[in-house]
């Protein structure tokens, strides 16, 4: 149980140790900054990513409340679907996944193979359903029919990306904070991806809620740019408020969608290139729809003169593994 000013806030143990971070050795001689890596990709949990961080929050709520169905929103590759999936099995509840038509690619590997088999193994149900403006009545028609058949049903929104789902990464930030001193450095920037603002989030509010100098930057994972820094600063600002503190402005939301490509599932040949490369260089695989494009966003800006030379970088890698095999014919 964690507590805040004014509510207390159930955390599951989902995940048993810190996520290591690692030295960039090649990255980081080639580019002339301390590049470090946080490998949030490998935290032990259905093939790991960020996602299980907010989930230790929300299904701690969802049990409190006594729910028995975990509902969830996402595309149909959606790599928080699969964890919620995953936790949510593991913790005993039915699990229903509502997968939004919202990628246009119809190739077998893309419907059939990376997260859409994993959710098979897992035998969760899933509705797939097209990205329109019905999207939400559909699950709260199918939470109603939930009710009225006995059960307790709980939603998570996309992503687990609200104020709640925040704290998975502020505890994330006082973890690197740790493990900053156990590596003897200081990290002058923290790096992610952002999709839905949650990551980004808990990161921005560890960095308030600590006094911290580093400054924490996103790189948006798909064009729309003013939609997600307008929900990131509004969970952002819940989130402070349940610990006393007053609403920040959004100008302190760092985020860069130059480098999102022309549609969220969309890789272009920079992200495909730089995939490769991290993976030839350093033996670590980013994924092909989030930590491809907001590490290629990095290494760019880098060269770009936008982070000072010398400087110490931490690029938190959110995971996405499986989606590498949804695009299998794209390498």
């Amino acid at each position: 149980m964690i507590k805040g000013n004014t509510r207390s806030f159930t955390k599951v143990s989902l995940l048993k140790s810190a996520t290591e971070i690692q030295k960039l050795e090649k990255f980081s001689t080639d580019l002339g900054v301390n590049l470090f890596i946080k490998r949030d990709d490998l935290n032990g949990i259905g093939f790991g990513g960020n996602k299980v961080r907010k989930l230790e929050y929300l299904l701690g709520e969802a049990q409190d409340l006594g729910a028995t169905h975990i509902l969830t929103l996402g595309a149909i590759q959606s790599n928080h679907a699969r964890l919620t999936g995953v936790t949510a099995r593991m913790m005993g509840f039915e699990v229903e996944l509502f997968l939004k038509e919202s990628v246009a690619i119809d190739t077998e590997c893309y419907q059939q193979n990376g997260n859409i088999a994993l959710n098979n193994i897992l035998e969760v149900q899933m509705h797939r359903i097209p990205n329109d403006n019905k999207m939400i009545s559909r699950v709260e028609s199918r939470m109603e029919e939930i009710r009225k058949e006995g059960g307790i049903p709980y939603f998570i929104p996309v992503g687990g990306s609200n104020a709640l789902g925040n704290l998975g990464y502020l505890d994330c930030y006082n973890e690197i904070m740790i493990q900053e001193k156990e590596l003897g450095v200081d990290f002058d920037y923290i790096v992610a991806a952002s999709g839905s603002g949650g990551t980004h989030g808990g990161l921005i509010i560890g960095n308030v809620l600590n006094n911290n100098q580093a400054i924490i930057k996103a790189y948006n994972v798909q064009p729309e740019h003013d939609e997600l820094v307008d929900h990131t600063i509004a969970i952002c600002n819940d989130t402070l408020s349940w610990f006393g503190e007053e609403s920040i402005d959004k100008s302190i939301v760092d985020l860069n969608s130059t480098y999102s490509g022309k549609s969220y599932g969309f890789p272009e040949e920079i992200h495909l290139d730089m995939l490769k490369k991290m993976a030839k260089w350093e033996g670590v695989f980013l994924d092909p729809v989030y930590t491809s494009k907001a590490f290629t966003g990095l290494v760019e800006d880098v060269k770009k003169g936008m982070y000072l030379p010398g400087s110490t970088i931490l690029f938190v890698h959110t995971g996405g593994s499986p989606g590498i095999f949804a695009y299998a014919n794209w390498y």
